[in-house]
């Protein structure tokens, strides 16, 4: 059902707006939501060009490659900004590598809520974090797998 006529104010005419619903449309019970319609994706910045020297930005999608060196590549994350996604990807060359957060903000999973710090195996990977607060992230990607098949990632608190 295309969602343009809902539009209750406009950035473009009608390809751009925010639509108002009420709990009757959502079937939820807190009054009047309003959402962007429009739009059939929302386009991310991304950079395939990350340094282990700059922080990874809060939002979009950054690639993290590994390193030839001897030792791993330690990325660090800006802290989260509440209700704004993250995606990275990593250890896709030279891995594995490590993402960590700035000022030790928590990372929210299935394995735990203490953790600062996600290692990328060496087979690469990618997830997507969520912030919660401005001192945690969450992630419902991060597990640790199952009994026949470990997850290629870990947490700890350090790299």
């Amino acid at each position: 059902m295309p969602y343009n006529n809902s539009i209750m104010t406009s950035l473009y005419g009608r390809r751009l707006g925010l639509q108002a619903m009420t709990t009757a449309q959502t079937g939820g019970t807190r009054g009047v939501r309003e959402y962007l319609v429009g739009p059939e994706c929302m386009r991310s910045s991304v950079s395939t060009a990350e340094s282990t020297a700059t922080n990874l930005a809060a939002d979009g999608i950054s690639v993290c490659p590994g390193t030839s060196a001897a030792s791993s590549a330690v990325y660090t994350l800006d802290p989260p900004i509440p209700g704004v996604r993250k995606t990275i990807m990593g250890g896709v060359s030279n891995g594995p590598v490590y993402i960590k957060t700035a000022n030790s903000e928590t990372i929210v999973s299935t394995i735990g809520s203490s953790f600062t710090t996600v290692k990328i195996s060496s087979l690469g990977g990618g997830f997507e974090l969520i912030g919660l607060t401005t001192a945690q992230w969450l992630s419902m990607d991060l597990t640790s797998g199952t009994s026949s098949q470990a997850s290629g990632f870990s947490l700890t608190t350090s790299t």
